[in-house]
This record gives C-alpha cells, sequence and structure tokens, in this order.
C-alpha cells in the first residue's frame, strides 16, 4: 500500500518540480535560485500579504524584467518557493510511512507511533542547521493558517493527499469504531497543531529544545487524537 502511496504523490507534482518544464543555463539556474532564497527569506517573515516583487528584486539583487523572465506573477513567486522542496517533503514523508508499515509487520502499532509518522519530517528539519528548511515549514504554517493563503496553497495539497489517505487509514485501524467524520477530526487536529508549531516556532525554540518542544506536542496530539477518536468534542 504505502509503495503505491508514494508513487501517487510523486506523481502528482508538477513536472516543472521534475525537470519536465523549462531548462535554464547554469547562470539563469543561479539568478533563479536567488530569487528563490530572497523570496523565502521575506515570505517566511511577513507572510504573503506582505511580500511585493519590488522587496523580492532588492534583496534578490536583480532586476524586475529578470525576476519576471522566471516568474510572472507574486503567485509564481511562492509557487517556486514551495515546489522547490516539495519532493524532499513528500520523500520524507513517504519514508516515514513506509517505516509505520514495516514496524506493523513486526507488532501491533499505537496512535503514537502514527502520530511520529506525521511529526517525522518536521522533527528532522526543524531540529537541524539548515535555515532554508525553517523557513519553508514556516510559510507552509503561515499561508496554511492565513485567511488570505494563495489559491495554490489548497491545490498543492492534493500532492499530499496520498500519504494524508494513508495516515486517516491508520487511525481507521486503530479505532474502527470511529466514524470519517471523527477519523477527520483527529488528522486535522494533528496537522493544523503542527502547522501552529511550524509558525510560532522561531519564539518557541528560543525558550526551549527542539527535541522537548516536539516530545510536548507528541503528548498533547496523542491525548487529543485519542479523545476525538472516541468521539469528545470539547477540545
Amino acid at each position: 500500500m504505502q509503495g503505491q502511496n508514494s508513487r501517487s504523490a510523486a506523481a502528482a507534482i508538477p513536472d516543472r518540480q521534475r525537470g519536465g518544464e523549462r531548462r535554464f543555463t547554469v547562470k539563469g539556474e543561479r539568478t533563479r535560485s536567488t530569487i528563490l532564497d530572497a523570496a523565502e527569506r521575506q515570505l517566511s517573515e511577513r507572510g504573503y500579504a506582505g511580500v511585493s516583487l519590488r522587496g523580492i528584486i532588492e534583496e534578490a539583487g536583480v532586476q524586475m524584467g529578470q525576476l519576471q523572465h522566471y516568474f510572472p506573477s507574486k503567485e509564481a513567486v511562492f509557487v517556486g518557493v514551495i515546489e522547490r522542496r516539495l519532493p524532499e517533503v513528500v520523500a520524507g514523508y513517504g519514508a516515514a510511512l513506509a517505516s509505520l508499515e514495516l514496524a506493523a509487520r513486526a507488532g501491533p502499532i499505537e496512535l503514537r507511533t502514527v502520530i511520529r509518522t506525521m511529526t517525522a519530517v518536521p522533527r528532522d528539519w526543524l531540529s537541524g542547521c539548515d535555515a532554508g528548511r525553517h523557513r519553508y515549514l514556516r510559510i507552509l504554517g503561515l499561508s496554511t493558517l492565513s485567511y488570505d493563503q494563495p489559491d495554490y496553497v489548497a491545490r498543492h495539497r492534493s500532492v499530499f493527499r496520498p500519504l494524508n489517505d494513508a495516515v486517516a487509514i491508520w487511525l481507521q485501524r486503530l479505532h474502527p469504531g470511529a466514524t470519517p467524520q471523527r477519523v477527520a477530526a483527529a488528522y486535522d487536529f494533528i496537522e493544523l497543531n503542527l502547522l501552529g508549531l511550524y509558525f510560532g516556532f522561531p519564539a518557541m525554540s528560543a525558550r526551549s529544545s527542539t527535541a522537548l518542544l516536539f516530545d510536548q506536542l507528541e503528548e498533547f496530539l496523542v491525548g487529543g487524537a485519542e479523545r476525538l477518536l472516541k468521539g469528545a468534542d470539547d477540545l
């Protein structure tokens, strides 16, 4: 099942991310990456609504014509930022689910194990020193939780749907009596709290270690998801 889910998710990644559309020279790729780096920094600090093309070109040190050669609009820049790391996220998520499948063959699976599967990629990324990864997750948190999110935020979720569905199947297996609505509520509860962590991580990490933050989050998610799956509404 997991192999099929991983392949489906990979197939859903837009062709440009797999090199199927435009090709650029080495210099062109360098310019494009410089623009995306500047946009990633600004988007992580200000959110989509707070960023302008003018601000991006000033930070990147390029002309407006150069930026528009690669990205005709602000949303196109945003899409470029999101899709640049998207295959890495999907691959990490798929590997975590594959590990879950292997663990299931060895013995019973607990809710905590499923939640650790969902938190595996962000725990790894936020525990490391790659500032770009940190910024990327914060952009996901800012843009997904925002009321004025770009249309692409909703569209790109289809990339993760096979993987998300696999997690939902595990939640249902652990609580076979839970209704689909309860399973969806438990999944949303886990996802929204993760997005909140992405958004607040810079401030949170100044007060506590990443490992402790995720350990505390895990305890909270296990308790909350368990109650939702069993039918509690007072979270």
